[in-house]
């Protein structure tokens, strides 16, 4: 069985997952690329690159072995699943269902003459999928859902029509998970989700993901824990609190912008202004030192005027932020900003998107270059970087860093002179071995 996840870091958790319970009922794990008998993509639909690139994963799959079994489930197949069967996928399982893949699949095989032993080990008791151990086992770093779904109804936005309303996994259920992974090797959690941030909120209860990252320290093994992103208005006070005094969050924390005009995140259906942002960002970034803080931001929408995106990039120049993910707005059917008059064209698209993507570029660069000469410590991924005597690793505020390791192995943690930057990353020496 090959796997392909298209799109997010949640659908790269839920293959990982997915992965999990295959190789628990005997199946062997192949690359994508590798003839396969069975081959299942997760697919993404947020933009319309997503579901472009849903779909050649299936026709490449297709291609590589035109007698294989080729599964589509994720966002796209929840919102289209005969484009997808027209692409060429033999079974599509929407996220409803997704936790049933490995029984529908079987299912599937019997009707086809074939046959699958599964395991419900990928799946917890209150439906999420999970894993307790790496399949890859060169992995150092892993991910950890903690909640799926959505109630912001921004106006672009379609992923809360394919994932649901917003609910949270329960705190025992998470840390037994945390707990497994722990002792199976991985030294960094990221917990992911939809809307990380809202984790409790369906429960009334907002102060709950800082109660279960509390929990988390006290696991043996675990040394970091990464938050992947955080919508501004839910970094609470107890939240910020926490990042400040705490030995293991990692001082890294994505906070999605959009756009950097009130009037745009008005009619974008955003909850905050940027006096509001630019107070949270500042915030971060004076009480946590050294801390990366990147940001969404949507080029394009609807009605966006050049002087409005012109006064967006003065504003996020002057902001403390270490990079930018850019990215254009893309029409989605059924949501309200398809109605929007002023539809962008694609050449504005494009103008824009570079302007900023050299911005964010530049920020990177400009973040690098100020821990040039300071020390790091870096969690080793990769042993031997192109068959070179260097290592890689990322330090705890998302700095890549290739270096020479005080001794061989990955998963380990070294401390490390930072000499040299560029804006992908940085060049060091190893200053102390710290195990």
């Amino acid at each position: 069985i090959a796997f392909k996840s298209v799109g997010c870091k949640l659908n790269q958790y839920e293959v990982d997952a997915l992965k999990f319970g295959f190789d628990s009922s005997g199946c062997r794990i192949v690359p994508f690329g590798d003839s396969a008998d069975v081959y299942v993509i997760n697919t993404c639909t947020v933009t319309g690159s997503g579901d472009a690139d849903s779909r050649k994963a299936v026709r490449r799959a297709r291609r590589t072995n035109p007698e294989a079994t080729v599964v589509a489930t994720g966002c796209y197949a929840h919102r289209r699943p005969h484009e997808l069967e027209d692409a060429g996928a033999s079974l599509v399982v929407d996220n409803t269902d997704k936790a049933n893949l490995q029984e529908r699949l079987r299912s599937h095989l019997q009707l086809h003459g074939s046959d699958l032993e599964t395991s419900p080990n990928s799946v917890s008791a209150s439906g999420f999928l999970q894993q307790h151990r790496p399949v890859d086992l060169s992995r150092t770093r892993g991910a950890l859902q903690i909640q799926d779904g959505c109630d912001e109804h921004c106006t672009y936005c379609i992923i809360p029509g394919v994932r649901g309303a917003g609910r949270s996994r329960p705190i025992p259920e998470i840390l037994e998970q945390a707990e497994a992974m722990a002792a199976a090797g991985f030294r960094e959690l990221a917990l992911t989700g939809v809307h990380t941030g809202s984790y409790g909120y369906d429960r009334q209860e907002p102060e709950a993901l800082v109660s279960l990252l509390k929990k988390m320290e006290a696991i043996e093994g675990l040394s970091r824990i990464r938050l992947n992103s955080v919508e501004p208005g839910y970094f609470s006070e107890a939240l910020i609190e926490f990042a400040v005094t705490s030995d293991k969050l990692c001082r890294h924390f994505h906070v999605p912008l959009q756009s950097g005009d009130d009037q745009v995140l008005r009619r974008m259906g955003r909850r905050y202004r940027r006096a509001e942002y630019k107070k949270l960002v500042e915030t971060l970034a004076n009480q946590v030192p050294k801390c990366a803080i990147g940001a969404d931001v949507m080029v394009g929408f609807p009605g966006e005027s050049d002087l409005q995106f012109s006064g967006a990039v003065a504003f996020m120049d002057d902001l403390p932020l270490s990079y930018l993910h850019v990215f254009s707005y893309s029409q989605r059917e059924g949501t309200p900003a398809e109605r929007l008059c002023e539809q962008q064209p694609a050449e504005t698209k494009k103008r824009r998107s570079q302007e900023l993507i050299r911005l964010g570029e530049r920020k990177r660069l400009e973040f690098h270059q100020r821990h040039v000469g300071e020390e790091v410590e870096v969690l080793v991924e990769e042993e031997r970087v192109n068959g070179t005597a260097l290592s890689s690793g990322l330090s705890d505020n998302y700095i890549k860093t290739l270096f020479a390791p005080s001794k061989p192995g990955a998963n380990q943690f070294d401390v490390v002179r930072i000499e040299r930057a560029r804006e992908d990353l940085v060049f060091g020496t190893t200053a102390l071995k710290h195990g």
